[in-house]
């Protein structure tokens, strides 16, 4: 029995699709790396016009929504949880894939006031 896994082990080991696969999960490492830079300029812009303007902007909030389910598909590549490659080897995702809809005014919860029980 020991030859037998010895041999699988041998196979598992000079496997040719295992060792490309490590290759692209090296690239898509990078890749997520660089994006989480271009989330965080995402996010400043985003901050910046609501900041100036009082509104979101919707181009940065479409591409902020790809970017996140882009995030999911690389995580999902990395950890074998999907064999399909994300782009720049598959398709760029769409947002209205996967992503949560929202209102167009975020929601804000007031504050109320207890009312003091008279004596």
């Amino acid at each position: 029995m020991a030859d037998h896994e010895k041999t699988e082990l041998e196979q598992n080991l000079t496997a040719r699709s295992t060792w490309i696969r490590l290759i692209y999960m090296v690239l898509f490492g990078f890749i997520i790396w660089l994006a989480s830079i271009v989330l965080t300029v995402v996010v400043v812009l985003q901050f910046l016009h609501m900041l100036f303007t009082g509104k979101r902007n919707d181009n940065l909030l479409q591409f902020g929504q790809q970017l996140g389910i882009y995030f999911r598909q690389i995580i999902d590549f990395l950890c074998y949880a999907d064999e399909n490659q994300p782009f720049p080897f598959g398709s760029w995702p769409d947002a209205d894939s996967g992503a949560r809809k929202s209102a167009d005014k975020p929601t804000v919860k007031k504050k109320t006031a207890k009312k003091k029980a008279g004596k």
